[in-house]
């Protein structure tokens, strides 16, 4: 392996990144709207999108990809890269019953509600640990599960921290990521967004007299480093660890969250009252109710957005969404 300082992109002393870290740790002190955890806090109800997820990861709707640990094997000690879904940390926890966990995360807020929370839950099974996951140092043979749910995208340096998933796995250990993949801070690439435009386009024409537009959105409402290096991540990990397997969903569906649509001329239609009912339950939860994660999208949109980002991904002609990827120790 080469010496550390070379596979270093940003450094712990660069006054430009130090700012960018204290803005991310603050960006995570608490629940970010339209986040995992923030969405968790309203429903427990599957959303039409974990659904799917759920077939393309373990092969049936109804099963996340975190009840698919237990066919690797017994794990006793876990390191958590990330924060990400209380809801799917418990029930980790809860599932394997001799695992200890500890959490890593540069947010101490972020750590704080796991130690609030997991920890009154799991007494003795948690610890958290504050810590930039670009320059980490871990022990070696520490842990036979490592695992980072929605956090690796993050990461700048990811040749040093990948080296050192490996170092800190005991033989025979396991390496789950669950993240998104796609292009760098989400600035999607042109044949996807225009793939997109052509879906959306006939989901309009399906309703005579509807007259909508698209708009992408800009990164700037991003935090510092989310999506910086995500299209490199799993050419990386494939040169660290050994890959077990990987699974792609989503190409077409992570769009959804940075576009707007802009209807004009167009009378209230149902989808139109879902919309507004949505946001009446966002604002006034107490008069009008909890808002679901996610306003339902027409099956045939839905539909005509999953086969084709599928098979697109698959094809090697765009970008994946989301990955579901399993590594051991090389």
């Amino acid at each position: 392996m080469p010496p550390r300082e070379l596979v270093l992109r940003v450094s712990p002393d660069d006054p430009v990144y130090q700012r960018q870290a204290a803005i991310e740790a603050e960006f995570w002190a608490r629940p970010q709207p339209g986040s995992i955890e923030a969405g968790e806090l309203r429903d427990w109800t599957p959303t039409q999108t974990e659904l799917y997820h759920n077939e393309r990861f373990t092969g049936d709707p109804h099963v996340p990809w975190q009840r698919t640990l237990t066919r690797y094997g017994r794990f006793r000690r876990g390191l958590v890269l990330g924060t990400s879904s209380l809801r799917d940390e418990a029930w980790l926890l809860a599932t394997n019953r001799d695992l200890h966990l500890t959490f890593l995360d540069l947010s101490a807020g972020a750590l704080a509600r796991r130690e609030e929370q997991l920890g009154v839950r799991f007494p003795g099974r948690v610890a958290t640990w504050v810590a930039d996951l670009n320059f980490v140092e871990l022990e070696q043979s520490q842990y036979d599960l490592v695992i980072s749910a929605a956090s690796f995208h993050h990461v700048t340096n990811l040749e040093h921290l990948a080296a050192e998933i490996d170092q800190t796995l005991r033989p025979g250990g396991y390496f789950f990521l669950y993240d998104y993949a796609g292009e760098n801070r989400f600035q999607f690439a042109d044949p996807k967004k225009r793939v997109f435009e052509a879906i959306f386009a006939r989901d309009v024409a399906r309703r005579p007299g509807r007259v909508a537009r698209l708009e992408w959105r800009e990164p700037s409402d991003l935090s510092p480093f989310c999506g910086v290096r995500s299209e490199d991540v799993v050419s990386v990990l494939r040169t660290r660890l050994t890959e077990v397997s990987i699974r792609v969903a989503g190409t077409l569906i992570v769009p959804l969250l940075r576009v707007r649509v802009r209807e004009e001329g167009n009378p209230i239609r149902f989808s139109r009252w879902q919309l507004l009912r949505h946001r009446l339950r966002l604002r006034f939860p107490h008069v009008f109710g909890r808002p679901g994660r996610e306003i339902p999208l027409a099956p045939e949109f839905f539909g005509e957005l999953t086969l084709v980002g599928d098979l697109l991904a698959e094809a090697g002609m765009l970008l994946p969404g989301n990955v579901l990827a399993v590594y051991r120790k090389r």
